[in-house]
C-alpha cells in the first residue's frame, strides 16, 4: 500500500493495466509501520577530526553538516545554482581557487545531498600534505564569501546554462523519465514540477 509503479516507453495505458494485475494483483495490503525522529541539535563550534596516516602522500579533506534541507524543500532548485556556483563543477569557485589558483588538488568539489528527514552539506578534496593547512583555510574562505557576497551575473548565468544543459540531456534516458515520475509521486511534488523547471530555474536570481 505505500508502492508506486512506473511505466516508461512504447506502452498504451491498458496494456500498462493489463501487465500490472497479472503480475502485482496478488499483493495483499499491511500494516506500514511509521516512525519519528528529532532533527540532529546543531554544533556550537566548529570540530575537527583529524586521522594521521604516516604512509599517505596527500590528506583528504571533509568538511560536512546536516541542513535542513529535504526532498520536499522549495528551495531546491535554488540549492542547485548555488551549489553550481560554488562547488559542484569544474567551473566552480572551489575548484578555481583550490585546482586552478593554489594547485592544491585535482578537484574540490560540494554537494548538498537531499532526503526525507534530514539534508547534509559537504565540500572537500585530497591535496598535497603540505598544503592541508593552506586548502582549510580556502575551504572556510570560500563558505564565507558565498554567504556574505553577491554572485556576479556570469557565474549566475554560467550555473544555469550547464543546469539548463544537463536536464535536457537526462530526458534522453528513460530511466530518469521515471525517476521523475516516482519522485512527484513519492515527494508529494507539484505535478508540473519537472515540466517547469527550466522557468524556474531562470526565474533564480542573485
Amino acid at each position: 500500500n505505500i508502492a508506486s509503479l512506473v511505466l516508461v516507453g512504447n506502452i498504451d495505458v491498458d496494456k500498462a493495466r493489463t501487465l500490472a494485475e497479472k503480475y502485482f494483483s496478488n499483493w495483499e495490503r499491511a500494516e506500514v509501520p511509521s516512525f519519528e525522529y528529532d532533527d540532529p541539535n546543531p554544533t556550537e563550534v566548529t570540530n575537527v577530526a583529524l586521522m594521521n596516516r604516516e604512509s599517505s602522500v596527500q590528506s583528504v579533506i571533509n568538511i560536512a553538516h546536516t541542513i535542513p534541507y529535504t526532498t520536499t524543500s522549495e528551495d531546491r532548485i535554488k540549492v542547485s545554482v548555488l551549489n553550481n556556483i560554488f562547488g559542484g563543477s569544474s567551473s566552480s569557485r572551489l575548484f578555481r581557487n583550490l585546482r586552478e589558483d593554489k594547485g592544491y588538488t585535482y578537484g574540490a568539489y560540494s554537494n548538498f545531498d537531499a532526503s526525507r528527514l534530514i539534508g547534509e552539506f559537504s565540500a572537500g578534496a585530497s591535496v598535497r600534505n603540505a598544503v592541508t593547512d593552506s586548502a582549510v583555510t580556502e575551504f572556510l574562505y570560500e563558505m564565507k564569501r558565498i554567504r556574505e557576497e553577491e554572485v556576479t551575473d556570469e557565474e549566475l548565468n554560467n550555473a544555469k546554462a550547464s543546469l539548463t544543459g544537463s536536464f535536457a540531456r537526462s530526458l534522453e534516458s528513460p530511466q530518469t523519465v521515471a525517476n521523475f515520475a516516482l519522485n512527484i509521486d513519492r515527494y508529494n511534488l507539484p505535478k508540473d514540477y519537472y515540466a517547469s523547471y527550466l522557468q524556474k530555474l531562470n526565474d533564480v536570481s542573485k
